[in-house]
């Protein structure tokens, strides 16, 4: 099961990346931006955790017309262009609760990681969440809200 992504609150006016990647991508992963590519408007990246690189968050429109397959089983393929979010201080998002490793639970820090977040073991400074509770999903079962301090 990939890993799903409810934007809660993002502003409308929220900054997009455009990317594309070597790798595949699941939505919820941290990503460092890279060149420019050919195209003009999306950005090489590549999953990321490390704070002082300017991350952004990958969170593609999961549409698929393939029968078999739904918004758990979404992957942005290598090669494929996708969506990114400058998250800014007041954003909250979920995530699946498998994608923030560390068993978060509400009242814990949690920082970027490559796969997602991770639950933060020392005091944190720079881009950062609080989780500020664990819910159930209907689809993707137990979720982690986080609201992002940038």
């Amino acid at each position: 099961m990939a890993t799903y992504v409810n934007l809660d609150k993002i502003k409308a006016t929220a900054h997009i990346e455009s990317i594309v990647a070597n790798v595949d991508l699941q939505n919820g992963q941290f990503l460092e931006l890279g060149a420019l590519q050919a195209d003009g408007e999306a950005r090489l990246a590549t999953p990321s955790g490390d704070v002082t690189k300017g991350l952004v968050f990958h969170a593609s429109v999961p549409l698929t017309y393939e029968d078999r397959t739904n918004e758990l089983d979404f992957v942005l393929k290598a090669g494929k262009e996708g969506r990114a979010y400058v998250l800014e201080t007041g954003n909250t998002i979920s995530i699946s609760e498998s994608a923030v490793s560390g068993g978060a639970k509400k009242g814990d820090k949690v920082v970027p990681a490559p796969t997602g977040f991770a639950k933060a073991t020392e005091a944190v400074t720079g881009l950062h969440g609080d989780v500020i509770d664990i819910e159930v999903n209907a689809i993707a079962g137990k979720m982690v809200v986080i609201r992002i301090t940038a």
